[in-house]
């Protein structure tokens, strides 16, 4: 059964690249990437455009539907280099203007346009303690060594979850996490 849906991935991506677009996908989700500089940033930006607005038009051709209101964009770069695109506000994606964002989650992580992670790391340990504190309300009902295992089972997999975007994150990252 996946044979169509594998075919459509493979239609999709084809004509992604075809624009000179790096893209990545995952379930019904496909990202879009260009490389820009930011002292000539049109041209990277008219290709994400003209691309974004073929792959609607295809999806449209083979009863598909892609949501560009549910789409965002960020930034990705260097303090330096996001002063520089600091003039970039809104970028055209599937014919739709979007707003720039600081920054999004993708597939359960904040990437923040500095990709500091700081954000996730924040996010993840609100879910942590939102947990935990749940977990008080029901802890007279189960054994100690169940309430620890559950606790740990609840924090540990949000801390593992994409842990490996962590890598060379600054420490004061790593301090909210701990």
């Amino acid at each position: 059964m996946l044979g169509p849906l594998l075919f459509t991935v493979s239609q999709v991506g084809e004509l992604i690249k075809s624009h000179g677009v790096s893209y990545h996908q995952f379930a019904d989700d496909t990202q879009l990437l260009v490389a820009m500089n930011v002292t000539d940033s049109e041209p990277a930006l008219e290709r994400l455009a003209k691309c974004s607005t073929t792959v609607r038009l295809w999806f449209l051709c083979n009863d598909l539907q892609l949501n560009a209101h549910k789409s965002e964009v960020v930034i990705l770069g260097t303090a330096p280099q996001l002063r520089s695109a600091a003039n970039i506000r809104e970028v055209e994606v599937a014919g739709s203007r979007l707003q720039v964002v600081p920054k999004l989650k993708s597939l359960g992580v904040m990437i923040d346009s500095h990709l500091r992670f700081d954000c996730h790391a924040k996010e993840v340990a609100r879910a942590c303690n939102y947990h935990t504190r749940a977990l008080h309300y029901v802890h007279t009902l189960l054994t100690d060594n169940l309430a620890q295992t559950v606790a740990c089972s609840i924090v540990g997999s949000r801390l593992d979850y994409c842990n490996a975007m962590l890598y060379s994150a600054p420490t004061a990252t790593f301090d909210v996490l701990q």
